[in-house]
């Protein structure tokens, strides 16, 4: 190997630095092969990490799947529960006014108390009308079991949506805030003309829609009214 110096002399370089160049030469390639062929053992601390990185993965997308199924049986069991209120609540009314004809009940709302039993209101009526009303229907069993499963159907959506918001919210929380007729009128309000849904246009089309449907509009009418947040 030569070089030129500062006075342009042509200098040859001694063998021994020659020498020493081939070696650092040789060195270097050997780092290059290495750094691009890891050890057995990091091949299988490599192995082994992506392994972990693909089971986890997996075990992750099976949880959310389950949660996704669960929640869509959570919510079928729920439309159940709501359309068997609304005409439970029906008949009842409609019963009702069969015996008294001249008795006013289109303000007559349900709700259920922290025990489990039925209590109604309405502005238009008298205490003694509201408490023999009660009494007549606190022997309907099946409304009073599809009502407690809808508010346990509610505090589960919920619950599904905003695991932090809502991750105490138990059914005898919404017990008191939920009325049956204010719920879904707000819930067939969801059904816009120009949005999804539009092609549902009766409350008996509305509450047999597809579940998945059914569960975003029903938890939509109920969010922004319920919190457990301080």
């Amino acid at each position: 190997m030569v070089e030129i110096n500062r006075a342009n002399q042509v200098v040859t370089q001694p063998q021994s630095n020659r020498a020493e160049q081939q070696t650092l030469a040789k060195d270097m390639q050997t780092q290059r092969t290495e750094g691009t062929n890891p050890t057995s053992k990091e091949k299988v601390s490599l192995s082994v990490d992506q392994g972990i990185s693909t089971e986890l993965s997996k075990r992750l997308d099976e949880e959310a799947s389950q949660r996704t199924l669960q929640y869509m049986e959570d919510m079928k069991k729920t439309q159940s529960a709501l359309k068997t209120s609304v005409d439970e609540f029906a008949a009842f009314k409609e019963a009702q006014m069969a015996k008294n004809p001249e008795l006013d009940l289109s303000q007559l709302d349900l709700y259920q108390q922290k025990d489990g039993s039925l209590k109604l209101t309405g502005s238009n009526l008298s205490a003694a009308q509201l408490s023999e009303l009660e009494q007549e229907i606190a022997g309907n069993g099946k409304l009073v079991e599809a009502f407690s499963q809808l508010h346990t159907g509610i505090a589960q959506g919920l619950k599904h949506r905003d695991s932090v918001g809502y991750g105490e919210l138990q059914a005898d929380d919404l017990r008191g805030a939920l009325m049956l007729n204010e719920l879904t009128e707000r819930y067939s309000d969801q059904f816009r003309s120009d949005g999804f849904g539009q092609d549902y246009k009766t409350m008996d089309e509305q509450l047999n829609t597809n579940t998945g449907l059914f569960g975003h509009f029903l938890l939509e009418s109920v969010n922004p009214r319920v919190s457990t947040r301080a």
